[in-house]
This record gives C-alpha cells, sequence and structure tokens, in this order.
C-alpha cells in the first residue's frame, strides 16, 4: 500500500466510523462525573481546572493556523506511515476510528492563538508493527501499532490509550516539541511541502524521526495521563482503562525490542500509575463506565 493509499484510506475509514457510531452508553455513572471535574493537578475549582486548559494550551498554537497545523501533521503522519505501513485489516481499522472519534468528541475545544476554536479532522489507524506503542501528530493523526492492541485487554484500555494521544494533539505537546527542539524553520518547510502535495526533504524526515525518537517532555506525559481519565469517562468508558493498560505494559521488558522504543521516550511505567491511582480513587471515586471486554477480544482475535 503507497503512502498516498494509507492516508486515503485513513479518510475513508474515519467516514465509515462516523457512521458506525460508538456505543458505549450504558447509563453508569457519567452523572457523577461533574465531581472528577476539579483540576486534575490538585485544588481549583471545575472552572479554574478543566476549562483552563484552553488558556493553558494557547501558547503552543499561537505559531501556526489550525491549517498549518493539519499540513505538519499530515507530514508527520507520512513519516510514520513510510516507515511501517497500516494494517490491512478493515474490520480492525473501523473499530479503532470508532472508538477514537468518540472519545475525541469529548475533548475540549480547542482554541488557536487568535482564540478561535480548532476544529480537528482526527484520523485513527492502526500501524502494522509488532512494535507495542502509540503515536500522535499535530492536527489529528492518532496511531496504535497492532502490537499494542494485542497487549490491551478492553475497549476500555483502548480508549484510554486513545484519550492520552489525543491530550498530546489538543494540548499542543508536538507543537511544542518542534518549538523546543528549534524545528521551527525545519516545520515551516513540512508546511509548505505538505501545502504543494510535494514529498519531505531528507533533513525534515530526520526531524520528525528525531521527535519521536527522543519522546515528549516528561511533563507533558504525566499531562496527557491524567486528561486521559476525562476524555474516556465522559466518553462513557471505565476511567480506570488507561490504569489496566499500563498495568498490560509493565510486564513488558526494556530488553524486548518491542517494547525497547516505548519505554525510553515515556516515563516509568510504575510511576505513571502511581500517579493515577489517587485520581481514580479521588476525583473518579464512583464513576461506572464500560470496558467492552467480549467486544474487544472477539476482534482481538483477528489479528491472530
Amino acid at each position: 500500500m503507497s503512502l498516498m493509499t494509507n492516508l486515503r484510506w485513513l479518510l475513508a475509514s474515519a467516514g465509515a466510523a462516523v457512521l458506525l457510531g460508538c456505543e458505549t452508553m450504558s447509563g453508569g455513572g457519567l452523572g457523577g462525573l461533574t465531581a472528577a471535574l476539579g483540576s486534575l493537578g490538585g485544588g481549583g475549582s471545575t472552572m479554574s481546572g478543566v476549562q483552563n486548559v484552553v488558556q493553558g494550551a494557547s501558547a503552543a498554537f499561537k505559531d501556526y493556523s489550525p491549517e498549518e497545523e493539519r499540513e505538519l501533521g499530515n507530514g508527520f503522519a507520512s513519516v510514520l506511515l513510510g516507515a511501517r505501513p497500516l494494517l490491512r485489516n478493515d474490520e480492525v481499522q473501523r473499530y479503532v476510528n470508532r472508538v477514537g472519534l468518540w472519545v475525541a468528541e469529548q475533548a475540549d475545544t480547542r482554541k488557536d492563538g487568535a482564540g478561535r476554536p480548532i476544529a480537528y479532522q482526527w484520523r485513527f489507524g492502526v500501524i502494522d508493527s509488532d512494535a507495542v506503542n502509540a503515536y500522535a501528530t499535530p492536527g489529528g493523526y492518532v496511531f496504535v501499532t497492532r502490537g499494542l492492541l494485542r497487549t490491551l485487554k478492553s475497549e476500555a484500555e483502548l480508549a484510554g490509550v486513545l484519550a492520552h494521544e489525543i491530550t498530546h494533539v489538543v494540548r499542543g505537546h508536538y507543537l511544542a516539541a518542534v518549538k523546543s527542539g528549534g524545528f521551527a524553520q525545519m516545520a515551516g518547510g513540512i508546511i509548505e511541502a505538505r501545502s504543494g502535495n510535494s514529498a519531505l526533504s531528507g533533513p525534515m524526515i530526520s526531524m520528525v524521526r528525531n521527535i519521536y525518537a527522543k519522546g515528549l517532555d516528561q511533563s507533558d506525559e504525566y499531562d496527557a495521563d491524567r486528561y486521559a481519565l476525562l476524555w474516556a469517562a465522559r466518553a462513557g468508558y471505565a476511567p480506570s482503562g488507561l490504569v489496566q493498560s499500563l498495568h498490560a505494559l509493565a510486564a513488558g521488558s526494556a530488553q524486548d525490542a518491542n517494547y525497547q522504543m516505548l519505554f525510553a521516550t515515556h516515563p516509568p511505567v510504575a510511576e505513571r500509575i502511581a500517579r493515577l491511582d489517587p485520581l481514580l480513587a479521588g476525583k473518579f471515586a464512583g464513576l461506572t463506565g464500560v470496558s467492552n471486554e467480549a467486544r474487544y477480544l472477539a476482534l482481538r482475535r483477528s489479528l491472530d
């Protein structure tokens, strides 16, 4: 499958997922979600906590228009899919898109530097790789690997992982990495190339690979973990899904090549769990949600 075919296929999968919708609501727990909407960092009210995410993220967006961020994301996605193609399994791709699009709808509306709402064109895809990992790009591409799907045990766990990656997008974490890495000029070249439907140069590809190999700031990873609980819970999933996925990842080994990049670019799994457990026992205590374990495991068998 060529790179352009990969990207077109993602567009088609996302469209099909919108038509199919997502079934998570079982009437459990969303009425109590208000109790969890305080500042996820501890203290503060609902308004000064979750709603101020918009203000906290605005600095990352001020250098790019939504259109430029989208083209930058196209460039990032082309590098990821140039390394490994999408999985040739329509059922799995539609499933991940359906879950991802539903969770993305729960994230707070982002605003650009001029205060205008950003409407993301979310695209979710499964990369055909045994590596255990997930990736996001500026502008709304989110990818998980086949190896990761085989590691997870429920739809709630998948929703938690996707919510984590969605947070990286809406909080501008990759845009911040571009800026802090001194890659602003190179990013401009990627935007120009993708706007003209041109191939990326070698240095542009190297820049994107460098960002993914280095990973995001650890504070951004912890930030994505915290907000992932909220987006997944709003979507009707058990908020513990992300922590359960981390426990599954903890069974992996840093000596296993399929886990090396994940462990090298993220904080220690035990520390991530330790920071989330108090939230589950506090602000999210008493919230219920679906796990859809049987449905997920049935789909996972198609990966074997």
